[in-house]
């Protein structure tokens, strides 16, 4: 039997669809507060949230004649068109939605008022106080779910709970660093933030150790901006639980073009499986965006992606361009830290000999270079046959090679077909599960026998431009000079010359890196010594 469901229940079942715990209402006002234009905010924390939550501004506040509507359901400040959302609270059910689970105690002034309004409220019930009051606001939410013990009991234990609330205020915080900000659980501060950069925030929450490995990023173009911080390539980890983005200052999930944007400008800077560590702030106009509205924000899509995915990529390009990214020696003794390379670029290196057979030693200014003759050739071999492949019109075949693709290649081939296309891989249907091979790259015309595989390995990977590569990473690494290979000095040279113009020199194809180095200053300190440069100074002063 179809029948209306009594309002009570209707309330509950709205309510939980926007706070189902303590974090939910965490978010909820503290994206209010943000919003207000707070520059100073106190979070505290009682039994995991479930007892009290605080949270206290210094934003704008709330007039006394609108501070009643505040808890109505679907009542705004906010939201005038569904197309430019430019604010991070928008539905008008937040605070509503607070107040059907827990006792809402919302105390606020604006600083042209004279003195505040405290509203009190739970499901029906409300009552206003006036009374004096600081500017701001401060809102108490009290004893959630003690009225539903079965959304109480769906909780984790309190500290868990509480867990996930510092968890949360760190992401905000990371995004908006220039934010004072205390965070304080059980009477404990977890979080004491009096404002400052990306870096400082960082370190307080990452660490210094993981602070430093940062590179400050900071790029725009006409609508479009980004800042924050990315990871040298050393500073990866095997999940993007650390590679954070917000738009127009909401913290979101990564639309996955916009991820793999990000990947693919580290090139092989970073091994397979592997993210950066960073947080980043993209800024662009509303209608570029389409934020879900539904009551989980934090997915968004790019309306118009080609644009931004082509901002992206150039400024995290530039950045990485723009950084030494040879990795130093690794230290005999634990130390306080490498000396940085201060040179942007990759330097000409002199040669000065060869160890193992291997290895090229070489200087460039006050450091001393260990090159991998395999991986700086490889290097150089993988940029020369992606410039080849790309500048170089496709061969025909004169005589077609005929290839059989399993299932699953052939569901990939029909997505890459105009992709290899463009990379000079022409084919053609030849019956169930066959395929003629009309054209190739250029660069392959001297090796048949790879054809196959190189059509094979271009089907293999989750997408073609990371296939592509490993195909002629592996293309690469075929020919290049293998440990024990004799290389006269002036052939030494001549490597070390070509890699210094590679556009990538740090890494081989493969993502080891070419060359470790070290400075002069830091062998001197190794071997108790004040530096050369530094005794010559001493002996000029004395003269």
């Amino acid at each position: 039997m179809i029948r209306k469901l009594p309002p009570e229940l209707i309330r509950e079942i709205a309510a939980g669809e926007v706070v189902s715990s303590p974090a939910d209402v965490v978010r909820e006002l503290l994206e209010n507060a943000l919003d207000a234009g707070a520059t100073r905010l106190q979070l505290e924390l009682w039994g995991g949230g479930l007892d009290k939550i605080v949270v206290s501004d210094n934003g704008c506040g709330i007039p006394k004649e609108e501070l009643a509507l505040a808890l109505e359901h679907h009542t705004t400040s906010k939201l005038t068109d569904l197309q430019k959302i430019c604010t991070l609270g928008f539905r008008g059910e937040g605070l509503w939605a607070i107040r059907q689970a827990a006792r809402v105690r919302l105390t606020s002034r604006p600083p042209h008022q004279l003195g505040g309004v405290t509203l009190t409220a739970f499901q029906e019930e409300a009552e206003l106080q006036e009374h004096p009051a600081p500017a701001g606001t401060r809102v108490e939410v009290s004893h959630l779910f003690h009225h539903l013990p079965a959304r109480k009991n769906a909780l984790e234990a309190p500290a868990a709970e509480g867990r996930k609330v510092v968890q949360l205020v760190a992401r905000y915080l990371l995004h908006r660093p220039e934010i004072a900000l205390q965070l304080w659980l059980e009477g404990e501060a977890k979080i004491v933030h009096a404002g400052g950069g990306f870096t400082e925030a960082a370190k307080l929450l990452w660490g210094s150790v993981v602070a430093n490995r940062l590179l400050p990023l900071e790029a725009s173009d006409g609508p479009f901006r980004l800042s924050g911080l990315l990871s040298r390539p050393e500073l990866s980890r095997p999940r993007r639980d650390r590679l954070l983005l917000a738009l127009n200052g909401r913290p979101v999930e990564w639309p996955e073009p916009l991820l793999q944007t990000v990947l693919a400008a580290y090139k092989e800077l970073l091994p397979t499986g592997q993210f950066p560590v960073g947080v980043l702030n993209l800024e662009l106009p509303p209608e570029y965006l389409l934020v879900n509205t539904s009551p989980d924000k934090s997915r968004v899509k790019l309306i118009r992606p080609e644009p931004v995915l082509g901002f992206v990529s150039l400024a995290v390009q530039s950045l990485l361009s723009a950084h030494p990214l040879a990795r130093t020696l690794p230290d005999p003794v634990p130390m306080t830290g490498p000396t940085p390379v201060r040179r942007a670029h990759f330097p000409h290196l002199r040669y000065l000999g060869r160890f193992r057979e291997l290895y090229l030693l070489a200087e460039a200014e006050d450091e001393l270079y260990v090159v991998d003759q395999h991986a700086a050739h490889e290097r150089i071999l993988y940029e020369e046959l992606s410039r080849r492949y790309r500048t170089e019109p496709p061969l025909e075949l004169p005589h077609p090679e005929l290839v059989s693709l399993s299932l699953g290649e052939e569901l990939s081939l029909a997505e890459r077909a105009h992709e290899l296309e463009q990379a000079g891989l022409l084919l053609e249907p030849f019956g169930s599960g066959k395929y003629r091979i009309r054209a190739i790259p250029a660069f392959l015309a001297g090796h048949p026998s790879l054809i196959p595989e190189v059509l094979k390995g271009s089907l293999g990977a989750a997408s073609f431009a990371e296939a592509w590569r490993s195909v002629l990473a592996r293309l690469a690494c075929l020919p290049a000079l293998k440990a024990g290979h004799p290389l006269a000095a002036a052939s030494a040279q001549a490597l070390l010359d070509c890699l210094a113009e590679c556009e990538l020199p740090w890494v081989c194809p493969h993502g080891r890196p070419t060359a470790l180095v070290m400075s002069e200053l830091e062998l001197a300190r190794r071997f108790g010594r004040r530096g050369v440069r530094a005794v010559e100074r001493s002996k000029v002063e004395k003269t």
